[in-house]
């Protein structure tokens, strides 16, 4: 990447540094997305399963859903538990991580 940049003008090797760098860039760790929903207002309730190293996440939520089923999967084992939505909003973030496993942040917010 570096050779590629070097040899270009000046003008163009600041936006193919850029392209590159968002293409590759880093993804956000388990903590990092955490501390993302928290700054909006959201509160952790519990976590399930073993956290660990992550490829990616996914996020579920309803603002209709009486209830909130959430999952992860220990040992190869899914697992899952149901939140009502009554008092609180409820958002599932779910984890999957480098060896197959999964884990999921419960977090609430007051409706």
């Amino acid at each position: 990447m570096v050779e590629i940049v070097i040899s270009l003008t000046r003008g163009h090797s600041f936006a193919i540094l850029l392209t590159l760098l968002s293409l590759v860039g880093c993804s956000p760790t388990a903590n990092d997305t955490v501390k993302e929903w928290q700054t909006l207002g959201w509160q952790i309730e519990k976590v399930h399963g073993v956290e660990g190293p992550i490829q990616r996440h996914a996020k579920l939520m309803s603002e209709q859903a009486k209830a909130v089923e959430a999952s992860w999967v220990e040992n190869g084992v899914r697992k899952t538990k149901i939140y009502p939505q009554s008092r609180y909003q409820i958002l599932v973030l779910r984890f999957f991580k480098t060896n197959g496993d999964q884990f999921a942040v419960v977090m609430k917010k007051r409706k």
